[in-house]
């Protein structure tokens, strides 16, 4: 049986963005006057969309982030104390624009949730299904590796050749587990259940070696 969710506004927005700027966004967003988008902003829990696939209310949830506004998704069968918006009416309301953004053109966000060694893993900004209790901010974990001789003479006949560098692969393989492993453990000396927003990058450190950096926010979930 497939979950359904809820996609839930509580008038919140991204720390340091201008509460007008998210308005405008949003009523640009969902073509909403500026009623509507105050309704929003009344400080109840607005259900923007209602019996959602997981793909649709992630890309719901991507563009009101987009917007600087941060929303919930929750399964169905967790209860949501929320306005609800109503789907089919013959009247406009301000708010029933909300149902054409899934019509728009956006691609689906990639959307990875794991649980590693009791970690929630994710590269999105919430984890689905979950309510954030506690924030600990960035947690971070990295390694350098220098490469080695023989494989990088390899790497020179390939590039005459053509072909994977199957070594390079592994070692970027290893370097990124390596770095995840270190990023989860000082999260879990934190007190987090859960790491979101995951990102890697990379960096020349010296001649021959690089560094690889993984990245996230350290939360506490339930």
């Amino acid at each position: 049986m497939t979950t359904h969710y809820n996609v839930i506004f509580e008038g919140k927005t991204t720390p340091g963005k201008d509460i007008d700027t998210v308005k405008k966004a949003l009523g640009n967003l969902l073509k909403a006057d500026a009623n509507g988008i105050e309704r929003l902003f009344s400080g109840k829990p607005v259900s923007v969309k209602k019996n959602a696939s997981a793909a649709t209310a992630e890309k719901f949830q991507k563009a009101f982030t987009a917007a600087g506004a941060i929303c919930s998704i929750k399964p169905l069968d967790v209860p949501a104390e929320a306005e609800t918006t109503p789907q089919h009416s013959t009247t406009k309301t301000p708010l029933s624009p909300a149902e054409t953004l899934a019509a728009p053109p956006l691609a689906p966000p990639s959307i990875k949730t794991s649980v590693r060694n009791g970690m929630f893993i994710t590269n999105i900004e919430t984890v689905p299904g979950k309510s954030v209790v506690e924030h600990f901010g960035l947690v971070s974990g990295n390694t350098i590796r220098a490469k080695h001789l023989g494989k990088d003479i390899l790497a020179g006949l390939k590039n005459l050749l053509g072909g994977e560098l199957k070594s390079y692969t592994k070692l970027l393989q290893e370097s990124r587990e390596q770095a995840m492993e270190r990023m989860i453990e000082q999260a879990r000396q934190l007190g987090a259940n859960a790491i979101v927003n995951i990102r890697f990058s990379t960096s020349s450190v010296t001649q021959g070696a690089a560094e690889l950096y993984a990245y996230g926010t350290a939360l506490r979930v339930e």
